[in-house]
């Protein structure tokens, strides 16, 4: 039974799409968890009536907002970047490959800053790193470096081949 041609190199590609998809859900997902952690309506009552909030409340407010905004951005990517794997464009891999870049750089931040920023120990980082470094090797796997490498036209290859 033959395949037809290209079908050998779409299921890596796909899979890469499912995984950039699970890594933008788990990215929102973590900015969402630090935003529904903070009291908000306890912050609009002391702004309302002490118009200053409690220091454990500004921090508390800071660092969802700090991490929100920090893995909001490489999540958003990691969807048009899916988008490009599902459409076979070849951006959809170097922008899924800028996503790790920028997910990694996100997470070393706040690691080298959370005393800082984090004020408590960012456990979730050492997970997201992991995962991030496994999609970097997979990215550069030769199934799905094939499946956005540019074909020569006929006429250049043969220009290609005669020295010209």
């Amino acid at each position: 039974m033959t395949r037809p041609a290209g079908t050998a190199r779409s299921w890596p590609v796909r899979a890469n799409g499912l995984l950039l998809i699970l890594q933008a859900v788990g990215l929102a997902g973590i900015g969402a968890y630090d935003v529904y952690q903070v009291d908000w309506q306890e912050v609009q009552q002391q702004i309302e009536f002490e118009a200053t909030l409690s220091p454990e409340l500004t921090e508390a407010a800071e660092q969802a907002i700090v991490v929100a905004l920090i893995l909001g951005l490489p999540a958003i990517l990691a969807v048009l970047a899916a988008l490009g794997f599902f459409l076979l464009f070849r951006v959809g891999w170097l922008l899924a490959m800028i996503v790790q870049a920028l997910t990694l750089l996100a997470c070393l931040l706040l690691y080298g800053e959370w005393e800082a920023v984090l004020y408590r120990e960012p456990v979730f980082i050492y997970p997201v790193m992991l995962y991030c470094i496994m999609m970097t090797l997979y990215l550069n796997s030769s199934d799905v470096r094939a499946a956005f490498h540019v074909r020569l036209r006929a006429g250049a290859r043969r220009r290609a081949a005669g020295g010209l």
